[in-house]
């Protein structure tokens, strides 16, 4: 009993001392990290999974020109950074057609239909991240949401 009261005695005692930064440690042998993609979006983004297991998918995408991704939703958040080329979005809930291009990002709540095409002259290369329920599949079939 003297052990654990002492122990705790310590533990409160080390709660009220001031905490210094953490130094910062250098890698160690051959580490090498790519950039996949980065964007900019003033899209609002919150990602919550209630503690219940979740599976990040991240995709490499390429759209050649003319290509379309047909109607279809995800049972979780989409967020996509174009790389090149522009790709057309639109969605069952605003079907104005929205371009977006290199830097920027498109965001795409869990459940909505959408349609991503690449009307133009070049490939489009875009980064997808998908943050799903645990054990469920990335894409879900949808009726063409927008006339």
């Amino acid at each position: 009993m003297k052990r654990i009261h002492a122990a705790l005695v310590g533990v409160a005692a080390a709660a009220c001392l001031p905490i210094a930064p953490a130094a910062a440690t250098p890698a160690e042998g051959d580490v090498v990290r790519t950039d996949l993609a980065q964007g900019t979006t003033t899209a609002p983004i919150w990602v919550v999974t209630a503690g219940q297991p979740t599976t990040l998918h991240v995709q490499s995408l390429v759209l050649k020109p003319g290509a379309r991704s047909g109607w279809h939703a995800h049972p979780g958040p989409e967020q996509s950074v174009i790389n090149s080329g522009a790709v057309i979005l639109r969605t069952a809930t605003n079907c104005t057609p929205v371009v977006f291009t290199a830097g920027q990002v498109v965001v795409i709540p869990g459940g909505v239909a959408h349609e991503v095409a690449n009307d133009g002259a070049d490939d489009a290369e875009v980064v997808v991240t998908y943050t799903l329920p645990a054990d469920v599949p990335v894409r879900d079939d949808a009726p063409a949401g927008c006339a």
